[in-house]
């Protein structure tokens, strides 16, 4: 099981995910979904990571954007 890591740590108001944060340096992003499991998303580069910030500054579906531009192309692991 991979240690959780809480660098620029963003907790939602979203009805899909609780927090989520991404380590630059191991382009690493980790979610916590409502429904308490963590899961850390392996080589995600890091204009997805800037993408996933402009979308939620915009007001749009953090989970819609997870299930479309994230969990189809990236390996995870579930870590709780």
């Amino acid at each position: 099981m991979k240690k959780s890591f809480h660098n620029n740590i963003i907790h939602l108001n979203s009805e899909a995910l609780k927090s989520i944060s991404y380590n630059e340096d191991k382009h690493i992003l980790e979610a916590t979904f409502s429904n308490n499991r963590t899961y850390q998303y392996i080589k995600m580069p890091k204009k997805v990571w800037k993408d996933f910030l402009k979308t939620i500054d915009a007001g749009k579906s953090a989970g819609a954007f997870i299930n479309k531009r994230i969990k189809p192309f990236y390996k995870y692991v579930e870590i709780s």
